[in-house]
């Protein structure tokens, strides 16, 4: 009777261990961040400088939160960082799907992965600019899918070839064409890389959208904007504050799909890619 007791008490102590570690970081760097701003970043006359304190700036935070404003803005950026998720992931399977089918195709993928995560942001995004209509949010979405494209390229080439070749071996022994080794076998298999990857990159997508957002024309709500017109008044606290949100923003997106990968795919958290 005492042995299986102690196994289902194994697996808390590393998610306690990690819940403190991550409380006790968040307090250092909170404690640390208000010892700078009042050290080196407080004005003669007493107010918060370039750098203000975590209080002024959680103050901030929840001021924003019942602006109506800012809600739209951060649908904008949100939505804008969902369109181009979406089409990163769609483009990442069909490229695995194409490179399980045609090997030779592997250099291109990898290749095309790695173009996309080493295209300056400063380049790439006047011209698409120019070649959108005003008031266009085309900069917001291609900036997400580069942000999120070679994560997701990477996680599905790695998953898709993770199949024990056991279990491909006796899909084609009863008559299984590669695509349905693909459906049956390899997407399965998959599920811990992919869902790795598909955390990585919501984060980078928002991230992305919001970068976009500096270079767009016509446009007036999102999160990089309202960073903007914080900046044009030097609303330091503003900006904090705008910075906070979206990197909570951010991490609720991480945290959403670690949730969504415990429920449709627990067995991930024994390798390694599934939620935690």
């Amino acid at each position: 009777m005492t042995a299986p007791s102690l196994r289902l008490a194994r697996p808390s102590r590393p998610a306690a261990t990690a819940a403190l570690t991550v409380v006790v970081a968040i307090v250092v760097v909170v404690a640390a961040w208000h010892v700078v701003a009042v050290t080196f970043f407080t004005r003669e006359n007493g107010t918060p400088g370039a750098i203000p304190p975590p209080v002024a700036v959680l103050a901030r935070v929840a001021q924003n939160l019942t602006d109506a404003g800012y809600w739209s803005g951060l649908a904008a950026t949100a939505g804008a960082a969902l369109t181009g998720y979406a089409i990163a992931v769609v483009i990442a399977l069909v490229l695995g799907t194409a490179v399980i089918l045609i090997p030779a195709l592997e250099a291109f993928a990898t290749q095309l992965g790695i173009i996309a995560a080493c295209i300056p942001v400063a380049a790439v995004s006047p011209i698409v600019v120019i070649m959108s209509p005003s008031g266009s949010r085309a900069v917001s979405v291609v900036l997400a899918v580069l942000a999120v494209i070679f994560p997701m390229i990477i996680g599905v080439l790695l998953g898709l070839r993770a199949a024990s070749p056991t279990q491909l071996d006796l899909v084609h022994v009863y008559g299984g064409t590669e695509l349905t080794a693909i459906r049956r076998v390899r997407l399965i298999s998959a599920l811990p890389a992919l869902l790795t990857a598909l955390k990585i990159g919501a984060p980078a997508a928002f991230l992305g959208a919001m970068t976009g957002e500096f270079f767009a024309v016509g446009v007036d709500a999102g999160m990089g904007r309202l960073l903007i017109s914080q900046q044009y008044v030097g609303d330091y606290a503003g900006m904090w504050a705008i910075a906070v949100l979206a990197a909570g923003v951010s991490a609720l997106g991480y945290a959403l799909l670690a949730a969504v990968a415990a429920v449709i795919a627990p067995w991930t958290r024994h390798l390694g890619g599934g939620a935690r």
